[in-house]
C-alpha cells in the first residue's frame, strides 16, 4: 500500500463535468480517482501512517489557505496532459517543497521538476508500457495527444477555488506497479480511499 497526498479542487459545475469528458476519454484513471491535484506523490507505507499524519499537520500548520486558478497545459516527460495552474504555482510548488522534508526527505526528487497539476490523460501508443520511470518518446500516441489538446483548449477555464483542505489517501501496490510496467493495466476495482483530511492552518479536518 501507498500514500499520497491530494487536493480535490471544488470547481464549478460546467468546468468540473467538462474536465470528467476529457478525463474519461483519455485518462485511464478516470474511474477510480476523482479529479485531484498530487501534492505529495506516492510513498510506501513503510513510512508509517502515524509518522507521516504527524508530519503533514506540523507542516501545514504554518500554512493558510491560498488561491489557485486552472489555466495553460503541459506535456508531462511520461506522456500525460496536464492542465497546469494559471494562478496559486508559486504557492503549489512552495507547499511542496515544505511537505517533502523530515520523514519525507527520502522521497524527494531533486530531478523532476514538479508541475502542480490536475491529469487529462495517458497517451501511450497502444501496445506500448507504461512505464513513469522510463519513459520513451517514441511511445507517445502525437495523434491523440494534439487531439485531447485541443479538446482541452475549449475547456470553459477562468473560475477559482481555494486549497483549504488536503486528504491522505491510499493507493494498492497494484497500481504503483502499474505506473513502473510491472503490470499491464490498472486493477478495475480500485478506487483511491481517503485515510485522513487536513487543513491548511490547522489540524485534522
Amino acid at each position: 500500500m501507498h500514500y499520497a497526498l491530494v487536493f480535490y479542487p471544488q470547481l464549478d459545475s460546467e468546468l468540473g463535468e467538462a474536465i470528467g469528458r476529457v478525463r474519461r476519454e483519455y485518462d485511464p484513471t478516470a474511474d477510480h480517482s476523482e479529479q485531484h491535484i498530487t501534492i505529495v506523490f506516492p510513498v510506501p507505507d513503510a513510512v508509517g501512517e502515524t509518522e507521516l499524519v504527524s508530519h503533514i499537520e506540523g507542516v501545514l500548520g504554518d500554512w493558510r489557505p491560498f488561491e489557485i486558478r486552472l489555466g495553460g497545459f503541459h506535456k508531462s516527460r511520461d506522456h500525460w496532459l496536464f492542465l497546469a495552474l494559471a494562478t496559486g504555482k508559486r504557492e503549489a510548488k512552495d507547499l511542496n517543497r515544505s511537505l517533502y522534508t523530515g520523514v519525507l526527505d527520502r522521497y524527494r526528487r531533486d530531478d523532476i521538476d514538479f508541475v502542480p497539476h490536475l491529469g487529462l490523460g495517458l497517451f501511450v501508443k497502444e501496445g506500448s508500457d507504461y512505464n513513469w520511470d522510463h519513459p520513451r518518446e517514441a511511445d507517445l500516441d502525437q495523434p491523440k495527444y494534439e487531439k485531447a489538446l485541443q479538446q482541452a483548449k475549449t475547456l470553459p477555464l477562468g473560475s477559482s477555488c481555494v486549497v483549504d483542505k488536503l486528504h491522505l489517501v491510499k493507493i494498492p501496490d497494484e497500481v504503483l506497479d502499474w505506473t513502473t510496467g510491472k503490470r499491464a493495466s490498472i486493477p478495475e476495482d480500485w478506487r483511491s480511499t481517503v485515510v485522513r483530511a487536513f487543513r491548511l492552518g490547522g489540524r485534522g479536518a
